[in-house]
């Protein structure tokens, strides 16, 4: 099958163009051969929805998409639906859009911003705290949200919870949340050498790095059912939860590429006794 690069270059170009030049940039010039390949390829910079006024592309004609549109958690700089608009408009229904997989991770946050409660002797917590409250106020309306997920955490303590008995639990501290992504060029379209591009806190670094979403109030989890009240709260070092019940959606934020994240946040004890804690809204810009 001939490759049309040429229509897989518009669009890359396309996507990443400047918003302030709504002008085609055309050129043209013959390869030399040094790359097997003599056929003139021609460049076109402009938005991908003003593309038509630029240079005629048949419907359904072109046999790959390729475009870096992730942003820090996967969907800020709001590029996914520009991509899909390529894709529903030029790709052929056996063509490739690469990379052709996305997923968020989400992991429980390390104490990272407790130290400010002890910074060389003074206590700085009024300035973790405002870390924390760099959120934005808007409400949600469920036609505005572009993707939820529910998860659940699980205490994981290295290991030693499989020799911890009633008697011996331990306690820790979930400060928030970890999300990353990974997307990945599979073997469906990328046979003699699959890859993933991952954005993990344990893959060597990359520049969307993560993003880290903190609780209002640190949460105490448990591997263990001994020493828990009943009548305290759950999530406090009285009655630690055994479970933390995480529903987050993410939605296109007012102003251009931002996005709004709401994360509900729920703790059940070792005895299935349930705390809800108030929506806490993000906003990544």
């Amino acid at each position: 099958m001939m490759l049309k690069v040429y229509n897989f270059i518009l669009i890359l170009i396309g996507l990443h163009g400047n918003d302030n030049n709504k002008e085609g940039l055309r050129s043209k010039s013959p390869g030399d051969g040094t790359n097997h390949g003599t056929r003139v390829v021609e460049v076109v910079q402009d938005m991908v929805e003003e593309l038509d006024k630029s240079i005629l592309i048949e419907p359904h004609s072109v046999d790959v998409l390729l475009s870096e549109w992730m942003g820090y958690c996967l969907l800020y700089e709001a590029m996914l639906s520009l991509v899909l608009y390529a894709r529903d408009r030029w790709l052929k229904p056996e063509g490739a859009m690469l990379p052709n997989t996305a997923t968020i991770d989400l992991e429980k946050e390390l104490p990272v911003f407790h130290f400010w409660e002890n910074v060389y002797g003074f206590n700085m917590s009024s300035v973790g705290k405002e870390l924390v409250e760099v959120t934005n106020a808007a409400v949600l309306q469920p036609d505005e949200v572009d993707f939820t997920a529910s998860v659940e955490l699980e205490p994981n303590f290295s290991g030693a919870a499989s020799s911890l008995t009633d008697v011996e639990s331990e306690t820790t501290w979930c400060f928030g949340v970890v999300l990353w992504f990974e997307t990945g060029f599979t073997s469906r379209f990328c046979k003699e050498m699959p890859a993933v591009l991952s954005t993990s806190p344990y893959t060597p670094k990359t520049h969307w790095q993560q993003t880290i979403l903190t609780f209002k109030e640190p949460i105490a989890v448990t591997s263990g059912k001994s020493n828990v009240d009943g009548s305290a709260a759950v999530g406090t070092e009285a009655c630690p939860a055994a479970r933390i019940l995480l529903r987050m959606s993410i939605a296109r934020a007012s102003h251009h590429r931002d996005i709004d994240i709401s994360l509900e946040t729920a703790g059940v004890d070792p005895h299935g006794q349930k705390r809800n804690w108030h929506v806490q809204n993000f906003n990544l810009g």
